[in-house]
């Protein structure tokens, strides 16, 4: 049986999937060989032909790169990685991409299903779903999910201490990637490509975007799957996380707070490994996407509880701690702190006895809090 000849890929798709495969800075050290590079920015004289430098003053050349972005400030004049080479070779944007393209091994008749599957590269797109709509995409997306093999996801977590049912409790869900066409098919026979693009599911090109990270972390709010993050597990892929369009609706595992009771004891954690690392442990947490993830109208969730601020000890950690404590103090809330020597994940998996050993670090720091004293963790870090 015949195939179906393959179309050629669009400017559009080679110029996204090179942004998508080339290393920066030996891009333009290619160019710039006696550039000087400062972790992520790059500074040299700057070669551009058209620029007609002398060679002789300061570099002028700057170069993030991280986004690949250059900038001349001699001659005010900037751009990406395919404005760069269309001045240094006096070319247009259309060749550019083309010999780019074919530098990086990408000028085949389609591109591979990695770059079909990126999320798309700007940020204009159409006005977003309504939160109902995009609500019923989200949890559709996870039941056609967890209809295939669990096994691998849960493998991931099981090697970072996390127990399947703690996973299952917080909606966690994973597809395999030979379950990728299936999963992406099924999606578009039951919403129109508009909407499941407007979610963020989709791409320009009509691919599902959870092509690299399918290991899937809903935000479960009044018993619906409202927003998803999505992490990548196997190593060397950057960035490790992708999401759904808009903006994190609430703390990570919050409809926990529906079930404990009044002066229950509720950990603030940072990030989904961590919330689940303690509800392994029969410990109750919410977690905040960063550690400066906390907004003023989920303070009043927390009001009824013990609430136990236990984030990372970096500086993001501790800064964000010291201003959570004046959020909760502006509304006449106790926020007791702790820190671990290390992330919550790490201190379980490196200390056979973690979980009495928080249980009694926190008793002592609830006894402190009540009693007006500053928790020495606050002073100190992890004492006992």
């Amino acid at each position: 049986m015949s195939r179906k000849p393959q179309e050629k890929a669009t400017l559009e798709e080679l110029r996204d999937a090179i942004k998508g495969a080339l290393d920066h800075r030996d891009f333009y050290l290619r160019y710039c060989p006696t550039a000087r590079v400062c972790g992520s920015r790059l500074q040299a004289r700057c070669p551009i032909p058209s620029h007609g430098h002398s060679g002789r003053g300061r570099p002028s050349l700057s170069v993030d790169l991280v986004r690949g972005l250059f900038h001349c400030f001699s001659r005010d004049e900037g751009g990406d990685a395919i404005r760069f080479y269309e001045l240094m070779h006096g070319v247009t944007f259309a060749q550019a991409v083309r010999e780019m393209a074919s530098q990086l091994g990408l000028d085949g008749r389609q591109l591979p299903l990695a770059f079909r599957a990126a999320p798309d590269v700007d940020t204009e797109r159409a006005e977003p779903l309504d939160a109902e709509r995009l609500a019923t995409i989200c949890e559709r997306f996870l039941a056609i999910c967890r209809a295939e093999d669990q096994t691998e996801g849960l493998r991931y977590l099981a090697r970072r201490a996390i127990s399947p049912e703690a996973a299952r409790r917080a909606g966690v869900t994973y597809f395999p990637r030979r379950a990728y066409r299936r999963v992406m098919e099924r999606l578009r026979a039951e919403f129109s490509l508009g909407e499941l693009q407007r979610s963020g599911l989709f791409n320009r090109r009509a691919h599902l975007t959870f092509y690299r990270h399918r290991l899937l972390f809903p935000f479960v709010v009044e018993g619906r799957a409202r927003y998803l993050q999505a992490r990548a597990i196997a190593s060397g892929i950057e960035p490790r996380w992708h999401n759904m369009r808009g903006n994190v609706p609430a703390l990570y595992n919050v409809d926990l707070l529906n079930d404990l009771a009044s002066g229950a004891v509720v950990y603030l954690v940072e990030g989904f490994t961590d919330t689940l690392t303690l509800l392994t442990h029969d410990f109750a947490a919410v977690g905040l996407v960063g550690a400066g993830g906390l907004k003023e109208e989920w303070i009043a969730l927390l009001g009824r509880f013990r609430t136990i601020a236990l984030l990372d000890p970096d500086q993001a950690g501790r800064r964000a701690v010291a201003r959570y404590r004046e959020m909760f103090s502006a509304r006449r809330l106790p926020l007791t702190t702790l820190f671990l020597p290390s992330d919550v994940n790490d201190f379980f998996r490196q200390r056979p006895s973690a979980a009495l050993e928080l249980a009694l670090l926190t008793e002592a720091a609830l006894d402190r809090q009540e009693a007006g004293e500053w928790p020495p963790s606050e002073r100190t870090g992890y004492n006992l």
